[in-house]
């Protein structure tokens, strides 16, 4: 499991969060898209969540970027943006799952284990 999200301290969290779990396990986090990018290329997770306001390559370009160069990595979206068809959006560019930052923690273990 490997977190990309440009605010350090929730990638923290989230790790810690994802280490409760013994089903899953965590690689780390990146802060940026480009870094996204090349952890994916190297198989370092087999699952990325992945927050949309990266500083250098949005989340939707490195999803997109992700899909078309078919790395085999499943990318849940984890965002604060909520409008109306986003979900259906990325899941239409490839992401397995979405989840809204301010819900239940619960549900971004369980979109996790459901990729």
């Amino acid at each position: 499991m490997l977190v990309a999200d440009d605010n350090a301290d929730l990638a923290r969290l989230l790790g810690e969060l994802i280490k409760l779990d013994p089903a899953l396990e965590f690689a780390g986090y990146v802060q940026s898209g480009a870094e996204a990018i090349e952890q994916a290329r190297h198989g370092v997770a087999d699952v990325l969540v992945l927050d949309l306001g990266l500083r250098d390559i949005n989340g939707l370009q490195v999803l997109e970027r992700l899909a078309a160069e078919s790395c085999g990595v499943k990318v849940i979206v984890h965002t604060g943006h909520a409008f109306e068809g986003l979900d259906k959006w990325v899941k239409s560019k490839g992401a397995a799952g979405y989840v809204l930052k301010d819900g239940n923690p619960g549900s971004l273990l369980k979109a996790i284990k459901a990729a």
